[in-house]
């Protein structure tokens, strides 16, 4: 029950596609955990009454190419309603003989933006000095506390992995032995440049603190110190593991599922997948098939070439809305892979496909009028479905056997208690 609480209303940039009849064409994910997840929604439905008429007026006069703001209240999943600042454009997509007109609205709560941008302003001295490193974790120390962490750092969101007093830190590597005894005094240093706010200082030493294993790993910490009035305030930098069996991609096996085709392809989502849990054991992760429904057809009628341009905007497509939260690789064509982290709570996953099969069916739709492509999904849960990815990845298979089995446009959430137990 606990996994369809929502815990964050706040809508931020929420983007709508609606139609002249004000019906929701498609909608990010963060829209649907907003407003519900619906089949058939009008934006007539969530706009407060006192509200509606000076939309609908805005939006029927809007002339092509055309925008305007304005501030009405919508409500959302809870049944409040919110103050939302809108952004609309109208559209007009001509393809072929055949026209049809569309507006797009950028939505964000007031009051989510102020809280935002109050959060942003503090982080902002901070995070710019990390975004321009190419780090797989970073840290930061506060001065005024005293506080060492260590965080994964993936589409804004932090994944905290270390968080204690920096002298407790140093004691416990030195008396547990995290460090190789010919490393120590390179570990040593490290502490005493962050302690003393070396504006700028690289150390690199053997260890396995932040991985718990046996075995030690080469790991270099490159720092930075940030000052205000003088003072040093923080400390950030980055953590690379330079350790070869880190990044070794030919150690990950290529997997098979009874006589299906092998896919060599999804090495890749288990390099993310273990790459992510050396560093985090309790990270989840969603792994999702996709095909498009009818793809022979679509290359029997429009030919091999521009069924190829439908496939690769739904490759692109899942790769925009992705981000940096998984992976996205190809298994074989029309069949798309995807790992993405932390959305295993029912609400965040289904808002997901939704806003997924939605936006890549409304992109070829833009590409083609004439074509109302519809998907078959498998879905498949780390660690609900198995401890073991290959277990993992072989429910993930037959949840998508058995959206076939039940015709297009359907998408299936491994369960055992449904589907069974594989071994």
């Amino acid at each position: 029950m606990e996994k369809n609480i929502i815990e964050k209303y706040e809508l931020i940039d929420g983007h709508i596609v609606i139609d002249n009849n004000f019906s929701i064409i498609t909608a990010s994910e963060e829209v649907y955990r907003f407003i519900g997840v619906s089949l058939a929604f009008s934006i007539i439905e969530i706009i407060h009454q006192v509200d509606l008429d000076d939309f609908m007026d805005v939006a029927t006069n809007l002339k092509d190419g055309a925008s305007k703001d304005m501030v009405i209240r919508m409500k959302r999943s809870d049944n409040s309603y919110r103050w939302m600042l809108v952004h609309l454009t109208r559209f007009k997509h001509i393809c072929g003989e055949t026209s049809f007109e569309y507006i797009e609205m950028y939505v964000s709560d007031i009051i989510a933006l102020q809280r935002q941008n109050s959060v942003l302003q503090n982080a902002l001295q901070n995070f710019r000095h990390l975004l321009a490193m190419e780090n797989e974790l970073f840290f930061t120390y506060d001065y005024e506390t005293n506080i060492y962490q260590i965080n994964n750092f993936i589409d804004n969101e932090i994944c905290n992995i270390v968080d204690m007093d920096m002298d407790e830190l140093e004691e416990v590597i030195l008396k547990d032995h995290f460090v190789t005894e010919d490393t120590e005094d390179e570990f040593i240093a490290y502490c005493k440049d962050i302690k003393e706010g070396v504006v700028s200082h690289s150390h690199t030493f053997k260890t396995n603190f932040i991985t718990k294993k046996a075995e030690y790993d080469m790991v270099e910490f490159k720092s930075s110190t940030i000052y205000d009035k003088n003072k040093p305030s923080k400390a950030v930098g980055s953590i690379r593991n330079l350790s070869q069996s880190a990044y070794n991609y030919g150690s990950v096996s290529t997997l098979k599922h009874n006589d299906q085709d092998t896919f060599a392809s999804y090495a890749e989502v288990e390099y993310f997948c273990q790459n992510n849990i050396l560093y985090n054991p309790k990270c989840e992760f969603t792994l999702i098939l996709m095909e498009i429904d009818d793809w022979m057809q679509y290359v029997d009628e429009l030919g091999q070439e521009e069924a190829e341009r439908i496939y690769m905007t739904a490759l692109q497509t899942t790769r925009h809305l992705l981000g940096y939260r998984g992976t996205v690789c190809e298994i074989k064509k029309n069949l798309i892979c995807i790992a993405i982290r932390d959305i295993n709570k029912e609400v965040y996953l289904r808002s997901f496909i939704e806003s997924l099969r939605n936006q890549i069916a409304w992109k070829i739709r833009l590409m083609n009028s004439k074509i109302h492509a519809t998907f078959s999904i498998g879905i498949a849960r780390y660690p609900q479905n198995g401890t073991d990815l290959k277990i993992v990845h072989r429910k993930l298979v037959r949840a998508l056997e058995i959206a076939h089995e039940r015709g297009a446009n359907r998408y299936i959430i491994y369960r055992e208690h449904l589907h069974g137990e594989i071994k």
